[in-house]
């Protein structure tokens, strides 16, 4: 199985993908795995070039991944959500430098950042954070540029010959990160499943939220989250994304979708279901 994830190598994203390669086949393969954007792992999905595409989606402490929904809501019509994998989530500040003295520049994802924001604020009260695309960008340039420090993982550390200068920053303990495992179809129904949809309104009117949640109300569905973002084609218009208990193959929810499909296309808008999956238990390191 081809597995692509956000890179470059030390990811979380790629500790999700040994998960998740564990899960499936009983082992990992890490050369089976390869890095690259967020959108670029979708597109691989959709050409055939990769069969599953491993992203972050939801930080218990930072929220979710915007450009991870952003991309699933633009493959709508191609790739699915399939499976989740659930990471802990440990930190470390790690550079060349032997002394913390000698950081001039923090890099990290921007969730990274957020997620050990005060912590970095105590022991640095003048900002250093730099955001990069990735916990493993940040390790591969402080590897080769001075002065520069990555909030990573210790397994990045490790893997990029960089010293440990301060561990456990997060702000909250308990930290862990879900990711979405996507594929060119998703998963039948096991009985412990979420659904993840996408709304949007053509016209806006009053109560339209009001209306849909109605409708999971009245047909027994229990919503696990619900979120917005941006509509990147027209400005100031937005997406609506629920996350449900249960699976599109269920009686409810189905009648449910059915409703919420009726009423959105009255006002010339669209519903599209990003995927039903396996609901997973918090999954621990691959190590």
């Amino acid at each position: 199985m081809q597995i692509v994830t956000l890179g470059p190598k030390g990811t979380f994203s790629e500790e999700a993908a040994l998960i998740y390669q564990q899960r499936i086949t009983g082992t990992t393969a890490p050369e089976k795995i390869r890095f690259l954007n967020i959108l670029d792992c979708l597109e691989q999905v959709e050409a055939h070039k990769a069969d599953r595409a491993v992203l972050p989606a939801e930080n218990m402490v930072d929220g979710i991944i915007g450009n991870s929904f952003d991309a699933l809501i633009e493959f709508h019509d191609f790739v699915k959500v399939c499976d989740e994998v659930h990471v802990t989530i440990e930190f470390v500040l790690a550079g060349q430098m032997d002394s913390p003295d000698q950081i001039k520049q923090i890099l990290s994802h921007p969730s990274a950042l957020n997620q050990c924001a005060r912590n970095l604020e105590t022991l640095f009260p003048t900002p250093l954070q730099v955001p990069v695309s990735s916990t493993a960008e940040a390790a591969v340039r402080a590897a080769k540029e001075q002065g520069v420090a990555a909030l990573c993982s210790p397994r990045t550390a490790e893997e990029y010959g960089l010293n440990i200068l301060y561990e456990n920053l997060a702000d909250y303990p308990n930290n862990e990160t879900r990711f979405f495992v996507c594929g060119l179809t998703d998963s039948p129904p096991t009985g412990n499943d979420r659904t993840l949809l996408a709304v949007r309104f053509g016209v806006n009117q009053p109560g339209q939220l009001h209306e849909i949640t109605g409708f999971f109300v009245e047909n027994g569905i229990d919503l696990s989250f619900v979120q917005s973002r941006p509509y990147k084609i027209q400005p100031q218009q937005y997406v609506l994304l629920f996350e449900m208990i249960g699976h599109k193959s269920e009686p409810g929810l189905k009648r449910a979708l059915q409703q919420i499909e009726q009423k959105v296309r009255a006002t010339n808008g669209w519903k599209k279901v990003l995927g039903s999956y396996p609901h997973r238990k918090r999954a621990g390191s691959c190590q």
